[in-house]
């Protein structure tokens, strides 16, 4: 190859060839490219960088840092993705000519500031597009959901409203963000902060004790969050922790009322709950330090079935109006699949109920989901009882059983939540589809901008489920790096000595995936397992000999060694605790390299 061709950037890993080094791919394939002291600049053996390439020449124009840096990892993640470079002038610019102004003194704006408003975030949120109050009312809870209201600053059509469009979605990795909106706006003026007045669009609702959402209004409002509160302060005071304020008792009390009302009866129509857990990592300076998992708990769920059920009053109101917005559409689950998740199941001895011999409607097949979901559930408690470990596996099947949701302005059923009317109205701040949404919504009210057509809706809906995916993918390859660096420190502390009791979370015919420790995961060929011929079973969840014999299946608990650990593109290598296989063997070549390359030179 010569020296032509279209200049491409790639984030590469600085490494050690010979007696120089060279540049390799940090999270795709390819070769290395040999650096001399004049193209590689000031980066350093171990540094992640973004390299200028043109046929077989290329030059350092950016040195991240170090690469097993958590915070260097995630730049240079989303540097590869064509992220973490800001916005585009004419954003700023347009960004520094909005002005705050006063709240109250909008017309038309209702002034709720007096109201015991909270904001329930994770630790560490940044942006807090959402806020609730409640009261008690005779025998009903008076809910109010406030939302951020990104449209009184971002005007369609503008250059903050364009670029947001392009993003479709912020992207949230261990440590950072790329926002979908500007910091000034995703952090400060669109940030439901406490002791601040902000503006927002409310959704009010009265629940009766069946569950049942009535005397539904909507408007633009004024708010001032009493206090910001965290998931686990709330499960702390649910468990009887005061917080100090008892308006903000009072709101969190009625709250959770309205919350159990709300998940009662979408539980009786058919909803379908899927168990839970997110990795949450401890990052240091230099290093990932720890991880533990995030169960989603009671004050979760409060916060959720607050916004699923101001989602469903928005669509329905639009819906009565014969408005077209985006909806979050969720296919019913497909015949076929569900069939296969039931077989897998059985395979696995998971117990569940028979399924009709016949063809299954929606409603069946709803409802087959939903029995499928309650059986892992058990199952997984029952061996967590043993002491085993995981679950995640169990529930991944049931996910893989039911469609993608999707953004259209052509559909409106949901059919995970059961719903015949569902949209996404209540984080326009990191979602595209929201701040549409909320136009749609303030023009049906008579009280805002003429709200997005029918063909932008199209395309939108297009765009903007293209850019969840994407995002849904970064997240996931971020978190395996987290945990591979995370456990590649550990390993090079123990010496690559350390046994671990694993999980088969997934099985294909060249090997195993096992999820092991609290948040690692790795790989394990075949060929480290059996020295034969291996094949799937025909529902695909074990691997056995051609004989029939399993030798292992998802859910299957074994004591593993790790090999290698390829942290960037996060990648371990597995063997049985007890192999002598060649791989495990020459772990000692492969825990002196990475401990070089790890240091840095």
């Amino acid at each position: 190859m010569g020296r032509g061709g279209p200049t491409l950037e790639v984030v590469a890993e600085m490494v050690v060839s010979g007696r120089g080094a060279a540049a390799r791919p940090a999270f795709e394939h390819g070769i290395e490219i040999p650096m001399s002291a004049k193209t590689r600049g000031d980066a350093r053996v171990g540094d992640l960088v973004l390299l200028s390439v043109r046929g077989r020449s290329a030059r350092v124009i950016k040195v991240f840092g170090p690469s097993r840096s958590p915070a260097v990892a995630m730049a240079g993640l989303l540097a590869s993705e064509g992220m973490g470079r800001g916005f585009p002038r004419a954003v700023e610019r347009e960004v520094a000519a909005l002005e705050e102004g006063d709240p109250t003194q909008d017309p038309g704006r209702h002034d709720l500031t007096a109201q015991d408003v909270v904001t329930i975030d994770p630790l560490g949120a940044k942006d807090h597009d959402d806020a609730i109050a409640a009261a008690i009312e005779g025998d009903a809870v008076r809910l109010w959901v406030h939302i951020a209201d990104v449209t009184h600053y971002v005007v369609a059509g503008g250059e903050i409203d364009r670029e947001a469009w392009r993003r479709g979605t912020s992207v949230y990795v261990p440590g950072t963000v790329e926002p979908m909106l500007p910091a000034r706006l995703s952090t400060d003026l669109c940030s439901l902060r406490p002791e601040v007045d902000r503006r927002a669009v409310t959704v009010e609702m009265l629940v009766a004790p069946d569950g049942e959402v009535t005397d539904t209004r909507f408007y633009r409002s004024v708010i001032r969050s009493e206090r910001r509160l965290t998931y686990p302060d709330v499960d702390r005071h649910l468990a009887g922790a005061p917080l100090g304020e008892a308006g903000m008792e009072a709101t969190i009390a009625a709250a959770r009322e309205g919350a159990r009302r709300l998940r009662a009866a979408r539980t009786a129509r058919g909803a379908l709950e899927i168990g839970s857990e997110e990795a949450v990592y401890e990052l240091g300076t230099e290093a990932v330090t720890g991880v533990e998992r995030e169960e989603q708990t009671e004050s979760h769920r409060i916060v959720e079935d607050c916004m699923v059920a101001a989602n469903e009053a928005v669509a329905r109101y639009l819906i009565a109006r014969g408005r077209a917005t985006l909806f979050r559409h969720h296919p019913d689950p497909d015949p076929a699949r569900v069939e296969r998740m039931y077989a897998q199941l059985a395979t696995l001895g998971v117990a569940t109920p028979p399924l009709p011999e016949r063809a299954m409607g929606p409603a069946e097949l709803r409802e087959a989901a939903r029995e499928a979901g309650r059986a892992v559930g058990r199952h997984i408690a029952a061996e967590r009882a043993k002491g085993h470990p995981g679950g995640e596996a169990m529930w991944s099947l049931v996910l893989r059983s039911l469609m993608q949701a999707y953004y259209t302005p052509a559909a409106v059923t949901h059919s995970g939540l059961a719903s015949a009317a569902y949209l996404h109205f209540t984080s326009p701040i990191r979602r595209y589809p929201d701040l549409l949404v909320h136009r749609t919504l303030l023009d049906a009210l008579g009280i805002g901008e003429p709200g997005p057509d029918r063909d932008e809706l199209e395309v939108a809906g297009v765009d903007s489920s293209m850019a969840e995916r994407n995002a849904a993918d970064i997240e996931r390859r971020a978190d395996r790096i987290m945990g591979a660096l995370l456990l590649e420190r550990r390993l090079i502390e123990t010496r690559f000595g350390e046994v671990f009791e694993g999980q088969v979370s997934g099985v294909i015919p060249g090997g195993l995936f096992i999820t092991f420790g609290t948040a690692f995961e790795g790989y394990m060929p075949a060929r480290d397992l059996d020295d034969g011929d291996l094949v799937l079973d025909p529902t695909g969840v074990a691997l056995q000999r051609e004989s029939g014999k399993t030798l292992a299946k998802v859910g299957d608990v074994m004591e593993v060694r790790v090999v290698s650990v390829d942290p960037l593109r996060g990648r371990t290598r597995l063997v049985p605790a007890d192999s002598r296989t060649p791989a495990f063997l020459n772990r000692a070549r492969t825990r002196r390299k990475v401990s070089r390359e790890y240091r840095g030179h």
